[in-house]
C-alpha cells in the first residue's frame, strides 16, 4: 500500500511540472457556473462552463482510491439530455482534484434552462443537484 501512495505522489508531482497553468491543458470558457451556488439568471448566447467531481489528499491511498478512482464521477444534463464532458486533472495544494468540465462556449440561448449534476462515488450515486437558471 505504502508502495502504491508513493507511486501516485509521484505521478501527481509529474502532474504538476507537466501542467502547472491549467489542469491537463482543457481550456475553459467564460465563467464558471456551480451547482452548489448558483446564479438565478445569466447572459443568453454569453460562454460559460460546468465542472463536478471529487478530491483527495494526494497522501490519502483510500481518498484516492476512492474519489480519483475510474468508478467515481460526475454527470450533468441540461434540459433532461446528457452533457459531453472532459476529464480534467489537477494538483492543487497537494490535493488532486478529478472534475468533469463541460464547455458552453456560445452560452445558451433565452429562457429558462435546468441542470441536473449526478456525483458518483465508487459507483453509487452521492448526491444529486437540480438548478434552474434563466438566460435573458
Amino acid at each position: 500500500m505504502k508502495r502504491l501512495v508513493l507511486l501516485l505522489s509521484l505521478a501527481a508531482v509529474t502532474l504538476v511540472v507537466a501542467a502547472p497553468a491549467t489542469a491537463n491543458n482543457k481550456p475553459t470558457t467564460g465563467t464558471k457556473v456551480s451547482l452548489f451556488a448558483p446564479p438565478s439568471t445569466l447572459p443568453a448566447d454569453t460562454p460559460f462552463f460546468i465542472e463536478g467531481g471529487f478530491t483527495a489528499p494526494v497522501g490519502d491511498g483510500d481518498g484516492l482510491g476512492l474519489e480519483i478512482s475510474a468508478q467515481s464521477g460526475f454527470t450533468l444534463y441540461l434540459d433532461g439530455v446528457l452533457q459531453p464532458s472532459t476529464v480534467d486533472v489537477d494538483l492543487v495544494g497537494g490535493w488532486l482534484e478529478k472534475r468533469y468540465l463541460t464547455n458552453y462556449p456560445d452560452g445558451l440561448p433565452a429562457g429558462a434552462h435546468t441542470f441536473v449534476g449526478q456525483a458518483y462515488l465508487g459507483g453509487t450515486l452521492v448526491d444529486t443537484r437540480t438548478v434552474t437558471i434563466t438566460f435573458s
